[in-house]
């Protein structure tokens, strides 16, 4: 491995709900601030700032049946010029709510593309930047690129904002206490392939833990960690967050979904 430490954030993580409002009062239930990711009325995401930059965006793509039946004729005929592509937008497509991905900000973000060649450097496959854009609730439009490892198991690359978001401190004052991503949970069932190639992602090979119900490892990132399990399933099995003494109080708000753990 040629290239190791590649410094990595998690930027933000992608979480589906079936209805878009419906889940935006849910979560302000469970004690958290959610911005709307665009214009009044055409908005299909909101975001749950954090403070050390991070965010849970929650987001929707379920948009009536012929829309959707459009959506998935669509992925499928994108798998005939890019499989890998056609593969991870497929897990975006309207199902089962939770979490279905997550995304990598380089350190520093000027980094994004020196990066992305350190890990073509070190033999992981990833694709070029692909150009991306939104209007945000303020009616600006945001562009920015992201690259796509071959296996979708990994998180995609991110580049920076254009223009940059802007997010206030109410934003990231939550009223359960939330504060930032401590640890995300990935599960695999695929242990070799997974480890290695998250250890040519990161440029690092962490100590394996042998335990009753499989391997594990702790890919240690800035400020927080990927916890790697070895199990039947494959996908984001958690994302926990770190709270103030503020911690969530069933008392005062709801309990948030199970694959959201909140940590004093």
């Amino acid at each position: 491995m040629k290239n190791k430490n590649i410094p990595f954030k998690i930027g933000h993580v992608l979480i589906q709900v079936d209805h878009l409002d419906t889940a935006i009062l849910q979560y302000r239930q469970m004690g958290f601030q959610v911005v709307p990711g665009g214009l009044p009325g055409k908005a299909h995401n909101a975001l749950i700032y954090l403070r050390n930059g991070s965010f849970l965006e929650l987001f929707s793509t379920n948009h009536g049946k012929i829309i959707n039946t459009m959506l998935k004729v669509m992925v499928k005929a994108l798998g005939m010029f890019d499989r890998s592509y056609s593969c991870r937008l497929a897990r975006f497509l309207p199902g089962c709510d939770g979490l279905r991905d997550y995304a990598l900000d380089s350190i520093p973000a000027t980094k994004y593309q020196d990066n992305i060649e350190k890990i073509r450097t070190n033999g992981l496959i990833i694709s070029k930047p692909r150009p991306k854009s939104r209007v945000d609730h303020r009616g600006i439009r945001l562009k920015w690129t992201l690259s796509s490892p071959e296996n979708i198991s990994l998180p995609f690359l991110m580049s920076q904002y254009q223009p940059s978001m802007e997010i206030k401190e109410k934003d990231i004052s939550h009223p359960n206490g939330a504060l930032e991503i401590h640890e995300l949970q990935i599960t695999t069932s695929q242990w070799e392939k997974t480890y290695h190639e998250y250890s040519l992602l990161f440029g690092v090979k962490p100590e394996i833990t042998l335990e009753k119900t499989g391997r594990s490892c702790f890919f240690p990132i800035q400020g927080t960690s990927i916890y790697l399990i070895e199990n039947e399933k494959d996908g984001i099995e958690r994302v926990v967050l770190s709270c103030s003494s503020q911690l969530v109080n069933t008392d005062t708000h709801a309990a948030p979904p199970s694959f959201i753990l909140l940590k004093q």
